[in-house]
Formats: C-alpha cells, structure tokens, sequence
C-alpha cells in the first residue's frame, strides 16, 4: 500500500562533486528522524522508491551515489569512508540533524562507517542484505564485474536477465517498476543500460579486491547505535554464516529480520514484510 506524500529532487555539491538526490517527504509532516538510504553497487538510488512509499511516514533521502544513475563521477575515492564523507556531507547540505542511516548490499559497510562517524546524530543503522565477504569473496566478486553485461538490447531482455540472475521470489509488478526506474532508457522495450559505467564498477570492485579495502566489518564494534539487519534467505552474498560473523561483531542487542523467500533484494522479493519490519523498527527512533 503506498503511503501519502510526494517526492522531491536535487542536487547537492558534496566531496567535490555533483550528487543527484531523491527526497521523499510524508504527508503530515516528519515525526521522526529522516532515513538516509544509500543504494548498492548494481543499481541506484531508485531502488528505494518502492520502500519510500510503502513505509509511508518516514521522510527518506535517498543519494545517487558517486558515479551513480544521474550524480557525476570524481574518478577516484572508492573506500567506503570517501563514500561515508559524501552521506555526511549530503546531511550537512540538507541540514539535517539526526538521522537513521540505512545501506544496502556494498553500502552496509558505508553505513557502518556514517555511524562511527557521527555517533551523535546516527539514530538508528538499517543494513539490507549485507555483503560481508572475505579477501577471496571481493576477488572473485572482481572477476564476476568483468562478465556483467553493460547493456541490453531491449527492456524485456534486461528483466529476462536479471530474473535469471538473481534469486529470490520476484512479483511481476514489482520487478516492472523496480527495472523500470533502476535502468537508463527512453522508457520504451528498446535498448537500455545499467545506471553505471562499466569502467566504474571494475574501480570500485579492484579496491574492494585490494590490501587498502576498507570494506568489512572492522568498524561494526565501534557502532552505538540500534541496528536492524535484513537477511534474505535465499541470497547467495549474505548467508546465515556470513550473518553470524556480522552479529558477533556488532555490540548486543541487533536484530535481523529474515525474509525467506528473498534472495538480495527483500525489498523487491516480499514487500509487505519488508515495509512493516522497517516501519515498526523507525517508530522507536528518536
């Protein structure tokens, strides 16, 4: 069911370049702190339409990231701090106070890296479907970067592809929309392409792969905040192992929320479930 209120967009100078950003603001004004949603590596901020909407009473402010759907590419920075800095940043030029800081995918650990950052005005940390790999994992995620098609010959074929490539339980109204919003087209079945360069995705995947990555869970322990994670069920990059290494890193008290018929986008793949863990988990932030 989709939540009243409307949607917002701009630009915001941040870290030296040009960041694209989409404003969802609920009907009846902002009760609780606004969510900050950071996109994964494969997609873009669009992903978190659906999520906006769904939850409804919550103002989001979702960013395309650096390199990102419509925000401009510095042509370095790929730590996950550099792309920390830019939420910060993106906050500072909203002026917003507290928020909740929410990251999907590659983006759990930029999450992780805005809470330690800003312990103070961090309410809550959201981390969907976390990617915590080993050195060997962001290696062979390298070489999966370099097979991804870039683009496609029609619309129909990019949501043959990514149905077959991506696991989980996918309603058809609601994989539609989320690869009609996600891809760069002319809004037709002609040809379209991922939100990204595929020059980009090689850079950032090359870092992760490096000895100077800072991806992980490293900074988990320092984390003060509240912590709700989601975990598809069916997803191959976040398992139940990988879940209890990220749980054992994290202070006591977050919890997980398992959607079993996901795969790496529970959002998409159960909705319902979705939108009503999120929304109960913000109405206790303040």
């Amino acid at each position: 069911m989709k939540g009243k209120g409307s949607w917002r967009t701009g630009h915001a100078d941040v870290s030296g370049f040009r960041m694209f950003y989409r404003d969802w603001r609920p009907a009846g004004g902002e009760a609780r702190p606004p969510v900050i949603a950071l996109h994964g590596s494969l997609v873009q901020s669009s992903m978190w339409l659906s999520v906006a909407e769904g939850v409804g009473g919550a103002r989001m402010v979702c960013p395309d990231q650096r390199g990102y759907g419509l925000s401009a590419d510095p042509g370095g920075g790929e730590a996950a701090a550099d792309f920390a800095r830019d939420a910060v940043a993106l906050a500072n030029a909203l002026m917003l106070g507290r928020f909740v800081i929410m990251g999907h995918s590659f983006a759990y650990a930029i999450a992780l890296e805005v809470a330690c950052m800003e312990p103070g005005r961090v309410a809550a940390a959201v981390l969907v479907d976390p990617t915590v790999r080993t050195s060997s994992g962001h290696q062979q995620n390298l070489a999966r970067a370099g097979e991804r098609p870039g683009s496609f010959p029609s619309f129909a074929g990019a949501v043959r592809w990514f149905r077959a490539s991506e696991e989980g339980a996918w309603p058809r109204a609601g994989l539609n929309r989320f690869m009609r919003a996600l891809m760069v087209s002319d809004g037709g079945d002609g040809p379209c392409r991922w939100p990204y360069a595929r020059e980009r995705l090689l850079r950032l995947r090359a870092f992760q792969a490096s000895g100077a990555s800072d991806y992980g869970i490293r900074r988990a322990p320092e984390v003060k905040c509240p912590v709700l994670i989601f975990r598809g069920g069916l997803s191959k990059r976040f398992t139940a192992e990988a879940e209890r290494r990220l749980r054992r890193a994290l202070p006591p008290g977050a919890r997980t929320v398992l959607c079993k018929k996901s795969g790496h986008f529970p959002s998409v793949n159960e909705p319902k479930r979705f939108h009503d863990a999120l929304r109960k988990f913000l109405a206790g932030t303040k």
